[in-house]
């Protein structure tokens, strides 16, 4: 087992992350985007602080970096079993499976890069989808994301 697995949540965790993909088309280039955020504290255990801290864990053992600089090569943690894609995010006994769509699909099968976007805060409580931006920028903002770039192995 990997020795960091003590301190990267495991799946109990991990089922409270959504993930949202899309793929952003710049001037002749296309980056498949993951956008991973935690809902909010649902257990007695938890608070807004465990959850950063889980978050914390997380994009530590993902090796992303702070969002004011340029992302990072954080090595291939996007891996493809039976036509699914899923995000190693450092447990050898658990990994996320991403919600994509044929775009996404076909970027990355291209061997374009993926882009992950880790939000460290929960997301709040009643935010709707129209919202979701407005948290991506506020964070963003705040320097409370942590970024990389992958490539599916």
């Amino acid at each position: 087992m990997n020795s960091s697995l003590k301190t990267v949540p495991g799946p109990t965790f991990a089922a409270g992350i959504q993930l949202a993909t899309g793929v952003h088309r710049g001037d002749g280039f296309a980056v498949a985007q993951v956008l991973a955020y935690h809902v909010p504290p649902m257990y007695a255990a938890e608070s807004h602080e465990s959850v950063r801290d889980g978050m914390r864990a997380i994009a530590a053992s993902l090796r992303l970096g702070p969002c004011e600089t340029h992302p990072p090569y954080i090595g291939h943690r996007v891996r493809i079993r039976s036509g699914t894609p899923f995000l190693d995010y450092g447990r050898d006994d658990y990994l996320m499976a991403l919600p994509v769509g044929e775009e996404w699909r076909k970027v990355v099968e291209a061997g374009g890069p993926v882009r992950i976007l880790l939000m460290l805060d929960p997301r709040p409580a009643g935010l709707r989808q129209p919202e979701l931006s407005e948290f991506v920028r506020d964070a963003f903002t705040r320097r409370a994301m942590r970024w990389g770039t992958t490539y599916h192995v």
